[in-house]
C-alpha cells in the first residue's frame, strides 16, 4: 500500500512539474517573438 501511494504521489509531482516546464517554455516563446523583431529594427536603423 505505501509503495502505491509513494509512486502515485511521484507521478503527481512530475507530471506537475512537465506541465509547469511547458507553460513556462510557451509563455518565453510568446514573449522572444515579440521582443526580437523589436531588436532587429533597432539594429538596423544605426547599419541604414
Amino acid at each position: 500500500m505505501a509503495q502505491i501511494i509513494l509512486n502515485s504521489a511521484t507521478a503527481i509531482l512530475i507530471a506537475t512539474a512537465f506541465l509547469a516546464t511547458a507553460a513556462m517554455a510557451l509563455r518565453t516563446e510568446n514573449q522572444v517573438r515579440v521582443r526580437v523583431p523589436v531588436k532587429v529594427r533597432d539594429r538596423h536603423h544605426p547599419n541604414g
